[in-house]
């Protein structure tokens, strides 16, 4: 009896709240069901973890390869940062030694001009008019008291003949290089002379350039030493330096390189100091004046077709090719010019002592610009370009203070402005074609390292609009 209450009542309690017995078939379904969905689950969680820690894993491979990473990356960083640093102290050298080169070899020439017209002024207060009249003819010549040299073709033709060093000066520092550089002669001949064999040069066609840019050397180098029997040294370096104008110029022209504006206001400020430099004198000795800056502009100009058409016809080369057409020219200079000088001195164009000659500031002179010239040229491989033309502009107030110390120039009016304006001309050649990016990135460092001083008092947000054609104050603009 008391089964059948309990069954009774369980059954009426189940009614009551309207749930319904399920049959034991559906039970075991749903166990199943829920058994399947706990293991999926389980799974899930599994795999979760799995990944979690196959991810985990990944991770930590990769900060270990960021960190055994991390010491190559900075040895390479202090390895370029110390090449940089080594190209930098030698390019510093470098200018310097650039720059007393050419100041060297420059006052070695007018001193030798210098010397000379002393040795006029003493000969003429010492000697009568007749002993004079003797001497032009060549009777007392005994009677001189300080030796007499005007010779520029010559000074030219002995400066420019060191150029056929070159390419043994190439040789010498490429056996000298270390066992793993190191090439026989041949393959160096082979190498220097095979690009222009490619461009289907002939030997006569590659000695009928040469003699082209012989001519154009020599000739180049004869105003620029003539110059100097009429001007400063000073003077004439300043005015060489323009030579950076004319090669833009050209090179815009028959290069077809890009147009930038900046250079364009270097051209017209080197020009400007050109012109200014011919009227430094006044009324005074123009004339002489006058023909000594033309002849120094040409110089520059000269300079500057010789590098232009070299970049046109024989385009570009590395050192070994470039020594041995150096070499080329010199041995041109060699052999072609050397009737010149001797006609000038047989017809008495150029007053030249063979025993007076004096060839400690001669060679002296021809020694500085050859080494001038090969640093300008090899220095590439030791340091940046830039240091190597930045020589030549320190050339010109170390040239400045020799000429103060030594013979009490004076540096006033228009010629310091010329030789201002050309320095600044020069400079503004340098600049690169984005200078603009680079100016920019040197504001947004120092706006990034300095803050406080970009920063002010910041006005007052408006909350009302204002007018373009108003100020901040209410004014009509």
């Amino acid at each position: 009896m008391s089964g059948g209450n309990l069954s009774s009542v369980k059954s009426d309690s189940l009614e009551s709240l309207d749930l319904k017995p399920l049959p034991s078939k559906k039970l075991s379904l749903l166990r199943k069901h829920c058994c399947k969905s706990k293991k999926l689950v389980s799974l899930e969680d599994d795999s979760g973890s799995q990944s979690d820690s196959g991810s985990g894993d990944a991770m930590l491979e990769h900060r270990e390869n960021q960190r055994e990473s991390q010491p190559y990356v900075q040895v390479t960083r202090r390895t370029c940062f110390t090449e940089h640093r080594k190209r930098m102290s030698c390019g510093l050298f470098l200018t310097s030694f650039v720059a007393v080169s050419w100041v060297g070899g420059t006052h070695l020439l007018r001193a030798m001009y210098i010397d000379y017209s002393l040795a006029l002024v003493a000969n003429a207060q010492k000697l009568n008019m007749t002993s004079m009249s003797n001497l032009e003819h060549g009777e007392d010549r005994s009677a001189l008291l300080y030796p007499l040299y005007n010779a520029p073709f010559f000074t030219t033709w002995v400066c420019t003949t060191l150029n056929f060093f070159f390419f043994p000066v190439y040789l010498t520092s490429r056996f000298c290089a270390p066992a793993s550089e190191k090439t026989s002669m041949k393959k160096e001949l082979t190498d220097s002379i095979q690009p222009y064999q490619e461009r289907g040069l002939s030997v006569g066609g590659f000695l009928c350039r040469c003699g082209t840019f012989t001519v154009l050397w020599v000739a180049t180098n004869y105003m620029f030493v003539y110059s100097l029997t009429l001007l400063d040294a000073t003077d004439v370096i300043a005015l060489y330096t323009t030579n950076v104008a004319f090669i833009y110029l050209l090179s815009w022209v028959l290069l077809q390189e890009q147009f930038v504006g900046i250079r364009i206001v270097a051209v017209i400020m080197c020009n400007t100091g050109i012109a200014l430099f011919a009227y430094m004198d006044g009324g005074v000795s123009r004339a002489m004046t006058l023909g000594g800056v033309v002849l120094a502009a040409a110089a520059a100009a000269g300079t500057a077709v010789y590098k232009v058409l070299f970049k046109k016809f024989i385009g570009e080369v590395n050192l070994g090719q470039l020594s041995f057409f150096f070499s080329s020219v010199g041995l041109c200079n060699i052999l072609m010019m050397w009737p010149i000088f001797l006609a000038l001195y047989f017809t008495d164009l150029e007053t030249i002592f063979w025993k007076d000659i004096p060839w400690l500031p001669l060679g002296g002179a021809a020694l500085f610009i050859f080494l001038a010239n090969l640093l300008g040229n090899f220095g590439v491989m030791w340091t940046y370009e830039v240091f190597l033309t930045l020589g030549f502009l320190f050339a010109v107030p170390a040239s400045a203070a020799v000429d103060v110390y030594l013979y009490s120039v004076e540096f006033r009016g228009m010629k310091l402005a010329g030789v201002v304006l050309s320095m600044i001309g020069f400079c503004l050649v340098l600049l690169p074609e984005n200078w603009p990016d680079y100016l920019t990135m040197l504001l947004r460092w120092r706006r990034n390292k300095y803050p406080h001083e970009t920063t002010c008092s910041h006005p007052e947000p408006r909350t009302s609009y204002t007018s373009r054609l108003r100020t901040q104050s209410g004014r009509v603009k």
